[in-house]
């Protein structure tokens, strides 16, 4: 495929805008009860922010029961990062493709909770990042399908490549992969640099983790509590029908290492995550 191509194929692809919301609540600076008023206006939106505080996956014990309570108990950035996912949910949504919204969505809250219990079980300070994170990783995906007719097929062939190289099998067809395209709506949509990165990294995980020149181990560290939580949920037959996880084959020895576990531990982490969430798991 040449260079021009590639080019081509990139920038054909549908990036969803940030909501005009976003930039008047990062205009109200400190105002809480205007951004509570901003946010009280879409009752479909403030019912869904409530329930997302609520579950199980935030480690809340006391309940919130309205949208000024929700922007008091967790401040100005959790309530937005938590709105930029539902808003991004609600622009993907829109988009035709043949791929199964209802499935992907599932995965992604799934993957989310997990991913921010794992944090609180291991006493990593980024639950909410890592939360994010698990909603925002795969964004690419809606976005790729809406493109190509075919996209569902090459992903599903992605996931069954024993060499677990899934976005390479994605850019030999289309020249571009969804952790790109994934990152494109990170910027956009103004996520933290290291979640972008994060998001652009989440299949080149084992060249990260090798990479001696990141000396900030945020990074890092996020990507091995996707992984796992990836793994945890089963991903690969979730999202391309794959009885085989062959990313994690590949990558999962590096990622205990690093964060620490021994496959022992790995067991038990996952045991007191499926305690923790319940049916959410």
């Amino acid at each position: 495929m040449s260079n021009n191509k590639l080019n081509r194929s990139s920038s054909e692809i549908y990036i969803p805008p940030q909501p005009g919301i976003i930039d008047q609540i990062n205009d109200c600076g400190g105002d809480l009860d205007r951004i509570a008023e901003l946010i009280s206006v879409d009752p479909a939106v403030s019912a869904a922010i409530i329930k997302v505080v609520n579950s199980p996956a935030l480690g809340r014990t006391e309940k919130v029961g309205s949208i000024p309570h929700a922007v008091v108990m967790l401040g100005i950035g959790r309530i937005t990062s938590i709105l930029k996912t539902l808003l991004l949910k609600e622009s993907l949504n829109g988009l035709e493709s043949k791929l199964d919204m209802k499935m992907f969505w599932k995965s992604s809250v799934s993957v989310a909770s997990v991913a921010s219990t794992i944090c609180r079980q291991l006493n990593l300070a980024m639950p909410d990042e890592a939360y994010t994170l698990g909603l925002f990783h795969n964004c690419g995906i809606p976005v790729l399908a809406a493109r190509y007719d075919n996209y569902q097929q090459v992903m599903e062939f992605s996931y069954s490549r024993e060499d677990g190289r899934i976005s390479s099998e994605e850019f030999s067809n289309f020249g571009v992969h969804h952790a790109a395209a994934g990152y494109r709506i990170a910027r956009v949509w103004n996520l933290p640099e290291v979640i972008c990165k994060a998001v652009k990294n989440h299949h080149s995980v084992d060249r990260v983790l090798d990479d001696q020149s990141i000396e900030n181990p945020t990074l890092k560290t996020m990507l091995c509590v996707l992984k796992m939580a990836e793994h945890m949920v089963n991903l690969p037959e979730k999202l391309a029908q794959s009885d085989r996880d062959f990313e994690w084959e590949k990558v999962g020895a590096k990622v205990l290492d690093f964060s620490g576990l021994s496959e022992y531990d790995f067991e038990d982490l996952e045991d007191a995550v499926k305690y923790q969430l319940g049916s959410e798991f």
